[in-house]
Parts: structure tokens; C-alpha cells; sequence
């Protein structure tokens, strides 16, 4: 039987001689995520952290499993389709009637069912999950040992405040402090600014011309979405690039997803209505260190409005 490859291995292999520096735990994360299918249609942002916190040590918080979605997604307050309610409640009406097993019911069902209360609606700017909810899971799951600094792409006055001197000032100090301070980033972007990742011309040859982001298109998705960092690294051109975990897998390779940074900054700061940013997580003892830094680059860390609703129990501040 043949080993799977590193992540680290299969990166080396799409840029031969190109050092990047990957995340904390990589390849526990890498081994949770390939053995995950497509994330369900609003899920993204409990996707992301279904391979993030078991690998960092938090398998379960109280009744939940943590590294199943529709727990995720219940905590972190997603908005699911108003079309998957009721195939959902078919399936719980069975469970109650004794048709099936709840672990039958998940083999066969796992992709509809979600055993635990859910909003919904049928308004795709709703749908989905705030960043306020994704914070509000990665505090509560972990019992506040590990927590967020958000940063919104653009500013309270709607500006852009992820400039390209503060945004290459952000990316320098990541790759600086990546290992030290144990930072794990998810991103909550506009898919259209970047680059096609299931394009027939997304190819390891056409990443690695420098020309890429010029000669390659950009996506078509018309989504916002949430992704996990795994690694980020400078091209041997200069250029800053990082390394994506995808939900989907047919996007990218395999879901892994190289991108270049200044393509990122575009998505965060999105041009469709709404905000955009990045959740910098952390163990707790590290978030006032990390707080001051991200300050002294000129960036304010506050939660942003994506269009789906912030969770009613909970509200980002600094420290959690």
C-alpha cells in the first residue's frame, strides 16, 4: 500500500526548489481534510474548522463532536438553504420513529441530515455564516484557549484599510511569527478576485511562470467564501503567494489551492456590498501580543458584516 504524500511533499512537487512555510500542524490538518468530501452548500465557515480545531486538540465540546459539520455549523450560527429544511426533517422524522439508527441515518444521510437546530433562508446573501460566528465557535468550542483577531478588509468608514503596504506588512509579519505564535488564519473572501481554481489553465506549469496572475483568468463563482490558510511563501520573483484549504476538492488540487496573496487582499476587501476579512487565530496567551502588532501595521481588528446574521448570544471583542 502506497503512502499518502506529504502536504509538504505534494507542494514540493507543484514548485520544485520554492520554500513554503506551512501552518502549525499541516499535516494533521492535511490528513482530517482529505478525508473530507465537499462541504454542504452553506457551510464553508464551519468547513474550515472541521479540520482546523481537531488537529490543534479539540475533538469534542460537551455533546458535540467537533469534527462533524452540522455540529459546526450549529454552533457557529450558519444560515442553511431554505430547500435543505425539510429532506433534513425527513430524516430526523425517522430517527424518532425508530426507522433508523441515528449512526445509519448518518452513513446514508450525512450530507442532508443536521441533528441539531439550524436558521435557514432562502436568500443566498443570508445563507451562510457571519464571522462573528465562526469566532464565536473557535471561543466557545475550545473554552477560550484559543481565540481571534479579526481583520476587516475594509474600514468603518467602507474604505479599504487592507492597503497593499499594510497587506504586505500583514503577510511579512505571518511568515515571521507563523511557528512562534502558533497562527492559523481563515479568510472570508469575494471568489471572483482570484484566480480560477478548477480553470483547465490552472496548471502546476502555469502557476510557477511568473506571469500567472497576469495570463491566468480570475473565477466566475459569483460567492463569498470561507478557506483556511495552510501555508504561504515569497515566489523566487519576489511575489506573495499562499496555499489554500478549499471545501471543494475539485477546486485546485484536490482542494489545495495555491493563490497569490495580492489577489487574496482584492477578495477581502470584496467590491460586492459586503465585508470581507480575516480571522487570525490563536492560543489565547498569544492574542494581546498579536493584537498590538496588527495594530502597530496601522490595521483596526473588529468583526465585519458578510450578509449572513451575527449569532445572538455573542459578540467579538479583544481578547476572545
Amino acid at each position: 500500500m502506497t503512502a499518502t504524500p506529504s502536504v509538504a511533499d505534494r507542494l514540493a512537487e507543484l514548485f520544485p526548489g520554492e520554500s513554503i512555510a506551512l501552518v502549525n500542524r499541516a499535516e494533521e490538518m492535511a490528513a482530517r481534510f482529505d478525508a473530507l468530501s465537499n462541504q454542504r452548500p452553506a457551510t464553508c465557515g464551519a468547513y474550515a474548522l472541521s479540520y482546523l480545531l481537531p488537529p490543534l486538540g479539540f475533538r469534542r465540546f460537551g455533546q458535540f463532536d467537533l469534527t462533524a459539520e452540522d455540529a459546526l455549523a450549529h454552533l457557529a450560527g450558519v444560515v442553511i438553504e431554505d430547500y435543505e429544511v425539510e429532506p433534513s426533517a425527513a430524516v430526523a422524522r425517522q430517527v424518532a420513529s425508530g426507522e433508523l439508527s441515528e449512526p445509519e441515518a448518518l452513513d446514508r444521510f450525512g450530507k442532508v441530515w443536521y441533528r441539531y437546530p439550524m436558521r435557514s433562508s432562502s436568500d443566498p446573501a443570508v445563507s451562510g455564516t457571519s464571522s462573528s460566528g465562526v469566532a464565536r465557535a473557535i471561543a466557545v468550542t475550545t473554552n477560550g484557549a484559543l481565540g481571534t483577531v479579526p481583520i476587516p478588509g475594509r474600514g468603518p468608514d467602507g474604505r479599504p484599510q487592507l492597503t497593499e503596504e499594510r497587506w504586505a506588512a500583514m503577510f511579512d509579519l505571518l511568515h515571521a511569527r507563523l511557528a512562534e505564535w502558533d497562527v492559523h488564519v481563515v479568510f472570508n473572501y469575494q471568489s471572483d478576485h482570484l484566480l480560477k481554481p478548477n480553470a483547465a489553465d490552472y496548471t502546476p506549469e502555469a502557476l510557477r511562470d511568473p506571469a500567472a496572475i497576469a495570463g491566468l483568468p480570475r473565477d466566475d463563482w459569483g460567492v463569498g467564501h470561507f478557506v483556511g490558510l495552510a501555508g504561504l511563501w515569497r515566489r523566487p520573483w519576489g511575489d506573495r503567494w499562499i496555499v489554500l484549504f478549499d471545501t471543494y476538492k475539485d477546486r485546485g488540487f484536490a482542494g489545495y489551492q495555491p493563490q497569490p496573496a495580492d489577489l487574496m487582499r482584492e477578495g477581502l476587501i470584496r467590491t460586492d456590498g459586503r465585508g470581507g476579512g480575516m480571522l487570525v487565530v490563536l492560543p489565547s496567551r498569544r492574542l494581546a501580543e498579536t493584537l498590538r502588532a496588527v495594530r502597530d501595521l496601522g490595521l483596526e481588528a473588529a468583526t465585519w458584516g458578510n450578509g449572513s446574521p451575527d449569532p445572538d448570544d455573542w459578540r467579538w471583542e479583544p481578547g476572545l
